[in-house]
């Protein structure tokens, strides 16, 4: 009798053992969704930084192994020049987008911290439009570019909740670019041309630039 009631009381140990162990466990979350800690700051203190290279969101879908995130930005800006005495006006107008793919394998993962490496995708594309109105016609001077590439990236990240944590990347990018100044007459289109196209590459190292906060769903 005594053994039956200590090998019930055992199993009962175990049970609640598992059950307990199984109500530690950090949930996992497939999607996540990042804003760069970088723009906010940014935003907080009005400053500019034409040059930011990394994206100002990002969204991932991730299994226990492998994940695909997507990250991009978008840029907008326009800007009205009146010159005094004259009737010229003059209007800058960019328009700008860049993102990257970033594929990734986990390699070290605990309840805290997790760190992935993997492939990058990158690439950006901008026009900027200097508009000059004389009331004779109207010019328009525009500048293209564009660059796509891809090599090496990894990611760390530390998990302060299980629905938010926060993370880095670098990466090693080779990358073509190329940039094409064009001139365009509203009035006389014949008189349309390109003024200058250069076309390059190189290599790019991407250090890390800026916090993502995550919210994982």
């Amino acid at each position: 009798m005594i053994r039956k009631i200590i090998s019930t009381g055992i199993f009962f140990i175990l049970i609640g053992s598992m059950l307990k162990a199984q109500t530690d466990e950090t949930k996992f979350y497939h999607w996540s969704f990042g804003i760069s800690a970088g723009d906010i700051l940014h935003s907080l203190f009005n400053t500019e930084n034409a040059n930011r290279s990394y994206a100002a969101f990002v969204l991932e879908y991730a299994g226990p192994h492998y994940a695909i995130q997507a990250g991009f930005r978008p840029g907008y800006n326009t800007s009205n020049t009146s010159h005094d005495g004259f009737s010229d006006r003059d209007v800058t107008d960019k328009l700008s987008f860049s993102g990257h793919l970033n594929l990734t394998r986990s390699v070290y993962a605990d309840p805290r911290w997790d760190l992935r490496a993997g492939l990058k995708y990158d690439g950006g594309w901008s026009k900027e439009d200097i508009i000059n109105d004389s009331g004779f016609d109207r010019v328009t001077t525009r500048r293209l570019e564009w660059n796509a590439g891809g090599g090496a990236v990894v990611d760390i990240r530390y998990r302060i909740h299980q629905r938010i944590s926060l993370g880095t990347e670098a990466s090693l990018i080779y990358s073509y670019n190329q940039s094409e100044l064009q001139q365009h007459f509203t009035n006389f289109p014949d008189f349309d041309t390109t003024k200058d196209k250069i076309t390059g590459h190189k290599i790019n190292v991407l250090e890390p630039m800026t916090i993502y906060m995550r919210f994982h769903f």
